[in-house]
């Protein structure tokens, strides 16, 4: 049986999975991997239990829960790195149990938290792991590693000899996920990628691969235990409790705005309102009032201006340097013609968060 879970997104499989929920998920989108009524048991303790879940082409799904919810059993059977107890997982048309876990691994990018470069081996030796195994020649090794490289933003003439102790845990991260792309994967899984990282080096990997995903189109399935990272880097967020069951699966903004459960409502936690801020947008209705001419902030009057549609995050801080200008309780709102729309205050904020916690409120 499946039931459906409020707030969540409609095509995406329910806390209750089942095979029923992967097909609606199949009928609106392309689907990579395919996890159907999957189970992994160990010695009578049962880690996985009853999962369906669809993985959509293209997509960042990120995969957080707290420790011993199931999340990397679940991740590492995609690649049969642990083999399912019963169920079926289909990489694009093929159940990967019919596939050589050797072979099957070549054709799926894999990238953990400690990175797993091997010591004796340059950044170039690397990176070209999988194409040497594949036996590519030694131009169109190097022809790739280059651009790989580059692309991670890794001057290859700077760190392509170089040797794994010589890079920050950053550069190895790096190195990692160039490496997992060697061959153009159409699928990347990711556990705990970032998380030997630096506070700040991690935000500036998070943000870069975000975009590099974009750019490339690579299918992601990531596991994280960070309600932060998950938020701020994927297209979807599926909320796992205990043997891996789906208490949301839905976009960053409607598991932050409109927890499920009690189990997704304490992932959330305090940090609730902030997240938000950074997720939400500023719409029309949040407005305070509509054009008055050239008598307030904006084109032709004194004070900051936000755009229609920025972040509320941005609203926030334009509203906290209005303070020491003329009106400053509220800040010009602009369209994307520059033409003044309306003003926004500390109450239009507040407008917005209600919007957005509201029953079916703001977009998800």
């Amino acid at each position: 049986m499946t039931t459906s879970v409020p707030g969540a997104d409609p095509t995406a499989s329910a806390p209750t999975s089942g095979p029923t929920s992967v097909a609606a998920a199949d009928e609106a989108h392309a689907v990579a991997i395919r996890f159907d009524s999957v189970r992994k048991e160990y010695a009578g303790s049962v880690a996985v239990d009853d999962l369906s879940l669809a993985v959509r082409e293209g997509e960042l799904l990120v995969l957080v829960g707290a420790s011993g919810c199931g999340k990397s059993t679940t991740l590492r059977m995609a690649n049969r790195l642990v083999e399912p107890t019963a169920g079926r997982i289909v990489l694009g048309d093929e159940d990967v149990t019919d596939v050589d876990p050797v072979a099957l691994r070549r054709r799926i990018g894999y990238v953990i938290q400690n990175v797993g470069l091997f010591p004796h081996r340059t950044v170039a030796q690397n990176v070209a792991t999988v194409p040497s195994l594949l036996g590519w020649d030694r131009r169109r090794t190097r022809d790739r590693v280059a651009e790989l490289l580059t692309l991670v933003g890794l001057e290859p003439a700077r760190y392509a000899r170089r040797w794994p102790h010589e890079l920050s845990g950053g550069e190895r991260q790096r190195v990692g996920v160039a490496r997992a792309l060697a061959t153009d994967p159409p699928v990347l899984l990711m556990d705990e990628p970032f998380g030997a990282v630096d506070p700040v080096g991690r935000a500036r990997l998070q943000q870069e691969f975000s975009r590099l995903q974009r750019d490339l189109g690579t299918t992601v399935m990531m596991v994280t235990h960070d309600i932060d990272e998950a938020v701020r880097m994927a297209d979807r967020v599926v909320v796992l409790s205990r043997g891996a069951r789906v208490e949301q699966l839905a976009s960053p903004l409607e598991v932050v705005a409109r927890p499920a459960t009690g189990t997704v409502a304490d992932l959330v936690g305090r940090g609730r309102t902030a997240r938000l801020l950074a997720l939400g947008r500023l719409e029309p209705t949040d407005l305070d009032d509509a054009p008055r001419g050239d008598d307030g902030p904006g084109p032709g009057g004194a004070g900051p201006t936000v755009r229609l549609g920025a972040e509320l995050g941005d609203v926030v801080t334009a509203l906290t340097a209005a303070v020491d200008a003329p009106g400053g309780t509220s800040v010009g709102v602009l369209d994307e013609s520059g033409r003044r729309v309306g003003t926004a205050s500390a109450a239009s904020v507040v407008r917005a968060l209600h919007r957005l916690t509201a029953a079916g409120g703001g977009p998800a």
